[in-house]
């Protein structure tokens, strides 16, 4: 990434949420429900573990156990690794490369926040990268003004080459 901003700019601000207590069943319909791969285990708005749906194939599916008598608590993912409103998104992306996941809840004091996932990063990095190739398809083209003595009439002006001379406005329009 080029540019680098907090991820309170890319983050999601809607986190679904659990407590550790609920059913890995209802934990999965409130995950269709919200449209997500991962919620956020809290308790007294604090994060204090992560479910995704890997967790739920590996931990609750391959293992034939029942859903609906596994506990979140069991399966989630603990401690959070979490980051604040203001951690660049560069950072959070080298702490999820090092620490092998795809989803950081943010945290400011001991409240969650929102959640950046590496999709957030990628599609920050394609947005800013295509406004970097479209500055650089764009023909910019900067003049840069030269201003001078006229060598026609004498006048300080802005200057124009007119047959290998530099001369003002006025005796450009003349020439």
């Amino acid at each position: 990434m080029t540019a680098d901003i907090p991820v309170k700019e890319i983050m999601t601000r809607e986190v679904c949420t659990v407590s550790k207590d609920e059913s890995v069943l209802n934990v999965s319909r409130k995950m269709i429900e919200c449209g997500v791969g991962s919620v956020v285990v809290v308790e007294d708005s604090k994060p204090i573990g992560i479910v995704t749906e890997r967790d739920i194939i590996l931990k609750v599916v391959a293992r034939d156990k029942i859903p609906s008598e596994v506990c979140v608590e069991e399966i989630m993912n603990y401690p959070v690794v979490t980051v604040t409103p203001e951690t660049s998104a560069k950072q959070a992306g080298r702490i999820m490369l090092k620490k092998g996941i795809r989803r950081l809840p943010v945290v400011k004091g001991d409240s969650l926040v929102g959640i950046v996932t590496d999709t957030d990063l990628l599609s920050f990095s394609i947005d800013l990268g295509e406004y970097m190739g479209l500055i650089r398809e764009e023909n910019y083209v900067v003049e840069e003004v030269e201003t001078g003595k006229c060598e026609k009439c004498g006048k300080i002006a802005e200057l124009f080459d007119a047959d290998g001379l530099k001369v003002c406005e006025d005796c450009f329009e003349t020439i």
